[in-house]
């Protein structure tokens, strides 16, 4: 989900708490009782439309958060000073690691199923 979905939700749980006070109050003048209406199966539906609408809002209220601790996280890295390190040259590098994999390369013959 993400975070360009927010008013959608929110115009979304509006809209369903809306229906919700108009089922509730057609359902009361139809003289209905509390535990008929509750388990109306229209009012069950808006019910779980809210309840869905909740839990997204709490995501996105969680994506938020993280992302403001990692745009902390990025100032402090980008105002923190550089620390030296040393420097290693690319063959040098490159070089090393072609002896260890022609040494493991070797190790693995020698290891062969010849018997």
């Amino acid at each position: 989900m993400t975070l360009h979905k927010k008013p959608h939700i929110e115009n979304k749980k509006e809209a369903s708490v809306k229906k919700l006070a108009l089922r509730l109050e057609a359902l009361k003048a139809q003289g209905l009782d509390e535990r008929t209406i509750q388990r109306d199966v229209t009012v069950r539906q808006i019910k779980a439309a809210i309840r869905q609408a909740k839990h997204q809002m709490a995501r996105l209220a969680e994506i938020e958060a993280l992302d403001r601790k990692k745009a902390e996280i990025r100032e402090e890295k980008r105002n923190a000073p550089k620390e030296a390190r040393p420097k290693v040259k690319k063959a040098q590098q490159g070089e090393s690691h072609r002896k260890a994999k022609k040494e493991k390369k070797q190790s693995m013959q020698g290891k062969g199923g010849d018997e």
